[in-house]
């Protein structure tokens, strides 16, 4: 009788132990956002020709609410005589929601257009 308690005590042990050791799983899940995009050019048709296909993919996971920027920036390298007109270094940088995005490209893409004119306007005369 003594050892079938001696037994019954060494199984109890050896369960209760190998219960104690068992971990419960949790999945936490996080969210992650895309909520820069930053562009450097050195040629303005970079910048009206920009693949803006690809920025609302870049976009798409995100949360409707979730702020964003999208920042541009021109680095004329031209060794352009300084007396003549030209389209020189600038940064041009719009904020808003994921759910605007198509107003903030489409002001971007009015932006590039109108210094891409002036820039041939005064090049090519």
């Amino acid at each position: 009788m003594k050892t079938k308690n001696i037994l019954l005590g060494i199984l109890s042990l050896i369960s209760f132990a190998t219960y104690a050791q068992t971990e419960k799983s949790t999945v936490i899940e996080t969210n992650s956002a895309v909520t820069q995009l930053n562009v450097e050019a050195t040629n303005l048709d970079d910048l009206k020709n920009f693949d803006w296909e690809m920025v609302k993919e870049m976009f798409q996971e995100n949360d409707k609410n979730q702020e964003i920027t999208l920042a541009f920036a021109y680095v004329n390298k031209s060794e352009v005589d300084k007396s003549k007109i030209r389209v020189d270094n600038f940064e041009m940088k719009v904020t808003g929601k994921t759910a605007d995005l198509d107003k903030l490209t489409t002001r971007l893409k009015k932006s590039f257009s109108k210094l891409d004119g002036i820039n041939d306007r005064y090049i090519n005369n």
